[in-house]
């Protein structure tokens, strides 16, 4: 990178930007999302290049135009990037598909169906394969842009090893890795080849700060360090080869003004009127996932049926919204699991009406943005997940004092925790108790929980969470000087 381009390094699997025909045109989009918003928001304050990887035909179509180099791009919206989009090119399934998505999302997730899942089979072949060199390609795109002393910040477990060769290739730098999903303790990762689980800590353990977003995946990440890796664990603290790694969580809360400049939109606006007619006075239950098995949607959809079930009174006085993104359906599982909620769905219309429940599968956001803004019930029920955003999303945009029914087992509830009615995510039956609580609740009573969980999910706001990192990062280099 050139002395007068330096600044931030990112590296990402998905990058801030997508694109789109117009005509015979590419068209750069800027993505959503906190992470966007908040490392996207630092480089158009300071120079920095984003590395990522293509995805789709789209990005690999970019990749080409540039040869794998740094380019600028300029949004509609009137944001700039320095971008840098790697072609993963016949590696990419191994790499995206089966080990990031498959082999690292199950464990993450504690997903795995033992005696049978996982498997052992086809694993190393994908990991050396795909995984290892995809993000090695990644770590060497983000060496040569930081060259000097700038700040590295890689994302999420599609990169877990990037930072081993970052470190080789650039011994001061300073790397910070977040990993936006929960991290589980040594029991799971032993469920994985020796090597692959090692190699995964020895990548993560070469960035001077672990960043993730809950207390509970900091300690189990240290236990994994301490267990797996034979290191030393002091405080926050682990040392290792030489080596010290600040292990620490950071909240991240929502883009409240991106989201209300969503709401206000005249695309949320219409979507928000179509609903208060399909609602025709009936009380909302609203869910709005990826349908990823962590996000435990069968599950959900148990609990609504048997919610009808044993309180009939419901029935035909509430509307169940499932907004459902169709997720990594390369995926042999997540396209069974998505088949089952289907089902699941149908089997819920034929008992209690066609008008008791409605299963929407796009990527309409403001469609999502008006059911938040309008819910009288937010189902949120993750096996096990990371940031939870959406659960915080809600409370911010909703006029209806509406009742979040939280996972106790979702990284937000560190945070969202007393106001929301928390419940275990593997008990149907509590869930639907907790379904009923959240519908019968006086307005006092909604009221203020509505108050704090408001509150609460505007804690660690986008620049606030990357600001928190950044100063943690550079006092711990500071200590190694």
């Amino acid at each position: 990178m050139r002395a007068e381009e330096a600044g931030l390094v990112v590296a990402s699997n998905r990058g801030p930007v997508s694109w789109r025909h117009v005509g015979d045109e590419l068209q750069p989009t800027r993505g959503a999302g906190g992470l966007i918003v908040a490392l996207g928001g630092a480089l158009q304050a300071e120079p920095g290049t984003w590395v990522s990887v293509a995805l789709d035909d789209f990005d690999q179509a970019v990749a080409a135009e540039h040869d794998g180099e740094a380019f600028h791009v300029d949004t509609p919206d009137g944001s700039a990037f320095r971008l840098r989009v790697l072609d993963a090119g016949d590696q990419f399934d191994a790499y995206y598909n089966e080990v990031a998505n498959r082999l690292l999302w199950f464990t993450v997730h504690e997903l795995w169906g033992a005696p049978y899942e996982p498997s052992g089979v086809g694993w190393r072949g994908d990991w050396y394969y795909g995984y290892e060199p995809v993000n090695d390609a990644v770590a060497r795109a983000v060496a040569e842009e930081a060259d000097g002393g700038e700040e590295i910040y890689l994302q999420d477990y599609h990169l877990c090893t990037a930072g081993r060769t970052v470190r080789q290739l650039q011994p001061d730098a300073r790397l910070l890795h977040y990993i936006h999903t929960p991290w589980v303790g040594p029991g799971h990762w032993r469920m994985l080849p020796t090597l692959i689980a090692e190699e995964i800590m020895r990548g993560m353990l070469a960035a001077d700060v672990v960043a993730f977003s809950s207390p509970t995946w900091c300690a189990a990440f240290r236990r994994c360090a301490e267990e797996l890796l034979g290191a030393t664990v002091s405080g926050e603290n682990v040392f290792f080869e030489g080596r010290r790694t600040v292990v620490a969580d950071f909240t991240l809360g929502v883009d409240e003004a991106g989201l209300q400049a969503v709401a206000q939109s005249d695309a949320a606006v219409a979507a928000l009127e179509a609903l208060e007619d399909q609602l025709a006075g009936r009380r909302l239950i609203v869910r709005a996932d990826r349908t990823d098995l962590s996000k435990n949607i069968l599950r959900g959809l148990q609990a609504y049926e048997l919610l009808l079930e044993r309180h009939p009174e419901h029935v035909g006085q509430v509307w169940h919204l499932a907004l459902l993104n169709p997720s990594r359906q390369g995926v042999p599982e997540y396209r069974a699991y998505f088949e089952a909620c289907q089902q699941a769905a149908d089997r819920i219309r034929e008992r209690f009406g066609e008008d008791a429940l409605e299963v929407v599968t796009d990527s309409d956001y403001t469609r999502v943005v008006a059911a938040l803004s309008r819910y009288d019930v937010l189902l949120t029920n993750p096996v096990l997940d990371g940031t939870n955003l959406v659960a915080k999303e809600g409370p911010v945009l909703n006029d209806n004092d509406g009742v979040l029914v939280l996972s106790r087992n979702a990284g937000a509830t560190t945070v969202l925790g007393e106001p929301a009615l928390l419940v275990n995510p593997y008990d149907v039956e509590e869930q639907t108790d907790a379904l009923d609580r959240a519908l019968t609740m006086g307005l006092e009573e909604r009221a203020s929980r509505a108050e704090r969980l408001r509150a609460a999910s505007r804690l660690g706001a986008p620049d606030e969470w990357f600001t928190a990192q950044r100063h943690l990062l550079r006092a711990t280099v500071a200590r190694r000087r």
